[in-house]
């Protein structure tokens, strides 16, 4: 990768604050630039990647994003923390829906990429192999596009390995969510995954916090991720300052479950995130133009309702929210 300062800016790799752009080395992500700010201690030490704006309209963890560039203190601090506010380039002003304009992919399904693949897949192979590359840990940052609603909720990944396990629950742990959920395995074997997922089949740690609602920047919101953000590099031991306050129970989940309309037409929902749901509860229902019940939607399993769809006009097969189970509950 290539890196190239701003005026007011310390050499890369030096100790103080880095501004400038970065450019990756694959021809597919050529022509484009990454905003990037890199604060680096005096002392050496760990390292922490941060990025936001995967998805551009998930604005409160972008604003996050911008603001925690002033929050490390290079005099103080060890180690480095770099900063990508807005991955999803190709999306800036152009307000899409989870995805990159170029090539229509979830870039945040599409880890771990490949170099020589489309703009997405060389973007996930990048943010891996090149930027975050001996990093100790990526807060990978989302939450609340155009038409959705999410509670606050953090993602990292099962493995298998109690150690790799351990260290990815302390990280996520350092936000204070309503829930903490474990991805299952399943994830670490899909073609494309998660950054947790895909981070993890090459025993490194990323999480992935979530928060907010419909594209609105809140204090709330981006409190919640600044904090987090914090708690993590205090956990890490870059700085020192006294943790944040953590005051929401955290319940633990260890499954993930998407909830599909069976039915195109008016989506009614009967529950909000955070709500906690029994198995074959109605979570809402499908209705015509002319006000007739097309179809009830069900909670898969009980648990909790962790995000959904806010605009009620929803295709058939499309999602409507997500359910997580949560841990050690027999099934």
């Amino acid at each position: 990768m290539e890196v190239i300062a701003l005026s007011n800016s310390c050499e890369y790799g030096q100790p103080g604050i880095f501004r400038g752009h970065l450019s990756f080395d694959s021809p597919r992500l050529a022509g484009y630039k990454w905003e990037i700010c890199e604060i680096r201690g005096k002392k050496p030490g760990p390292r922490l990647c941060i990025c936001a704006g995967v998805h551009p309209n998930e604005v409160s963890a972008i604003e996050a994003a911008v603001r925690l560039q002033r929050l490390f203190d290079p005099e103080v601090m060890e180690g480095s923390v770099s900063i990508i506010p807005l991955i999803n380039q190709p999306g800036l002003f152009q307000y899409p829906q989870y995805v990159c304009p170029l090539d229509g992919k979830n870039i945040e399904h599409t880890f771990p990429g490949k170099k020589d693949g489309t703009f997405s897949e060389a973007l996930c192979d990048a943010i891996m192999n090149e930027w975050s590359i001996g990093a100790d840990c990526l807060i990978d940052m989302h939450g609340g596009d155009l038409r959705e609603n999410v509670s606050k909720f953090v993602m990292y990944q099962d493995t298998g390995d109690p150690q790799l396990n351990a260290r990815g629950r302390q990280m996520a742990r350092c936000f204070d969510a309503e829930f903490v959920l474990a991805l299952p395995r399943r994830f670490m074997e899909k073609a494309g995954t998660y950054s947790p997922s895909a981070f993890a089949t090459h025993d490194r740690i990323a999480v992935l916090p979530e928060a907010g609602a419909n594209g609105l920047l809140t204090e709330d919101t981006i409190s919640f991720f600044v904090e987090g953000v914090l708690n993590v590099a205090r956990t890490l031991g870059i700085i020192s300052t006294p943790a944040t306050e953590i005051r929401n129970a955290r319940v633990h989940c260890d499954d993930y479950l998407w909830v599909y309309c069976p039915a195109g037409g008016d989506f009614h929902f009967e529950v909000e995130p955070g709500d906690s749901v029994t198995k074959g509860q109605r979570l809402g229902t499908i209705s015509n133009l002319f006000g007739e019940t097309l179809v009830e939607l069900n909670a898969p399993d009980a648990g909790f309702l962790l995000w959904r769809i806010t605009h009620p006009s929803i295709k058939e097969g499309s999602f409507a929210g997500a359910i997580g189970i949560e841990e050690n509950r027999s099934r």
